[in-house]
């Protein structure tokens, strides 16, 4: 079962973001799929920080009389082969990357895979893991580090690029802080590092679930930025994946260049169901904007993401 769909992960939402309000769990069925949902007063929540994307349950999943409902955004629609993506194929879609472990009997296949796919990049991001072994010394990963200073430096470093980039900060909101600590009281949260000589260097907030390893914060420390300590942090990752016979390594939302570099397959995702009304008319107003006033359109976007930074 997806990760979003279980009650552990339902339950932290319920007890950290809806403290005091009416809640459980339930299936909800939406234009012929079923959705495991958090109910908060007799209102399915299908949208949350946290909520990456929907997956419909199978047949075995479901229970016997789901409730109706009525909208859901970033559904899982379809899988495809990751190279078949591109947004003009899939107007309106989106994507969540990932990568299929039954397709490699071993790692070596895999890297193979990479090579062939990104050669000069694979090569570029080997000669600066070697310049970073020689100025700052031996490499060390851990797939689950719980000493303290990672939680400082996750929420220093994302927060920090989350507002440079024109969006919210999230760690700015204490309840980020409470929920990702609920999810390690109950043992749902992984949180992977990759250190220099002791020294922090690259972070993954995520979860390891039903074989499937996924997250949401992924960030590093702006000083090393030269040598690619994401993808230092994600190449070891990816490595450990693939040795713990996990299905998949799952990058989440988005065409990022670095997923669509290690990714072999994708979730194909998109709305379903009826939006109501007011979204429908924001939806149309924007899209007439586009159309008959881009120079205005564009403003106000640049104007939207300058307030945000600021």
């Amino acid at each position: 079962m997806n990760f979003y769909a279980s009650r552990e992960y339902l339950e932290v939402v319920a007890d950290v973001y809806f403290k005091g309000r009416r809640t459980h769990v339930e299936d909800v069925a939406i234009d012929g799929s079923v959705l495991r949902l958090l109910v908060v007063d007799e209102r399915p929540i299908t949208s949350h920080l946290f909520l990456d994307y929907h997956e419909p349950l199978r047949g075995s999943e479901m229970g016997s009389h789901p409730r109706g409902g009525g909208y859901a955004e970033a559904v899982v629609r379809d899988v495809i082969d990751i190279d078949a993506w591109s947004p003009a194929a899939f107007p309106g879609l989106d994507i969540a990357p990932y990568v299929e472990w039954s397709r490699f009997p071993t790692y070596a296949d895999y890297l193979a895979f990479v090579l062939g796919r990104e050669k000069g990049l694979v090569r570029e991001r080997e000669r600066r893991r070697r310049r970073l072994t020689e100025k700052h010394g031996a490499l060390a990963f851990a797939m689950d580090d719980d000493r303290d200073d990672v939680s400082p430096f996750a929420r220093e470093w994302k927060g920090r690029q989350l507002r440079e980039t024109g969006y919210p900060d999230y760690f700015a909101d204490e309840r980020t802080i409470e929920y990702l600590a609920r999810l390690r009281e109950k043992g749902l949260l992984t949180t992977s590092t990759l250190r220099a000589e002791g020294r922090l260097l690259s972070v993954w907030v995520g979860f390891v679930y039903d074989g499937v390893w996924s997250g949401w914060v992924f960030t590093y420390d702006p000083e090393f930025r030269k040598y690619s300590v994401g993808h230092q942090l994600v190449c070891a990752m990816l490595e450990c994946s693939h040795a713990l016979g996990h299905r998949q390594f799952d990058f989440s939302v988005g065409a990022e260049d670095y997923k669509m570099m290690y990714a072999t397959h994708g979730r194909v995702l998109g709305p379903l169901g009826r939006p109501p009304l007011a979204q429908r008319v924001l939806r149309f107003g924007k899209g007439l904007a586009r159309e008959r006033l881009p120079r205005v359109f564009e403003a106000a976007r640049s104007l939207k993401v300058a307030a945000r930074a600021r």
